[in-house]
């Protein structure tokens, strides 16, 4: 948590003075850790259940903050309400991708920024199943390749979508395409890193980024900013 806490800050020098939407909080990690650096922060999750495990490691903690159960398709919240979301993990389980960022958009100050994960569609290994090359196959001979390997999964679908072939992965282009429908501005954090390096450092990088990132990469990193 205190990498992820750290690229951020790479992103957001005055994260901790802005109010955070943590959408898709799970067990609590990253809420937990922004309110004890003494953030605003708003817990957002579709699971009861993680929701309430949530609330609880806050109470142990001796920290407050809100953790509101719903759905990402429809947020609760007036436009504009906050000036950073994160959201890690989560785009893939949803149940509509391009709602879920029309409405971060809505909520989002302009001038605001949320950061994203997003799994790549043909990553060598996959970051739910930790099977390599499954992603280069077929989606309608994803399940049969994870059964004969063993890695079959039973979910209740209260966390949202969670078989392989049901879940939302993206190309880096694809995903590039849809949040320029949305209106954001995008950036790529790794390729950012790499900008900011020495001159050197960035002839030897970016030509091997380029090379690697359709396919060694099993999730992509996005920081997006709303403008308008």
């Amino acid at each position: 948590m205190e990498k992820h806490f750290e690229s951020l800050l790479s992103f957001v020098p005055d994260l901790l003075h802005r109010r955070i939407l943590d959408l898709g909080s799970g067990r609590g990690k990253f809420l937990i850790d922004m309110s004890r650096r003494g953030a605003e922060v708003v817990g957002y999750e579709k699971s009861e259940e993680y929701a309430d495990i949530s609330r609880e490691e806050l109470r142990s903690a001796g920290l407050s903050a809100e953790v509101v159960v719903g759905s990402g398709e429809s947020l609760p919240f007036p436009d504009g309400s906050f000036g950073f979301i994160n959201m890690s993990e989560v785009i893939e389980h949803v149940e509509d991708p391009d709602a879920v960022l029309r409405e971060t958009y809505r909520v989002l100050k302009r001038g605001g920024g949320m950061y994203v994960s997003v799994p790549n569609r043909f990553g060598y290994k996959d970051p739910h199943y930790h099977l390599y090359f499954v992603n280069w196959l077929p989606r309608s001979w994803s399940e049969a390749y994870i059964r004969l390997r063993g890695k079959a999964k039973n979910y209740d679908g209260k966390a949202g979508r969670q078989q392989l072939s049901a879940m939302h992965y993206y190309t880096y282009d694809e995903f590039r395409r849809l949040v320029a429908s949305v209106g954001f501005g995008f950036i790529d954090t790794r390729k950012e890193k790499i900008r900011r390096m020495p001159l050197f450092k960035r002839m030897f990088f970016v030509p091997v980024y380029a090379f690697f990132r359709p396919w060694y990469f099993d999730t992509f990193h996005f920081f997006l900013t709303r403008e308008k």
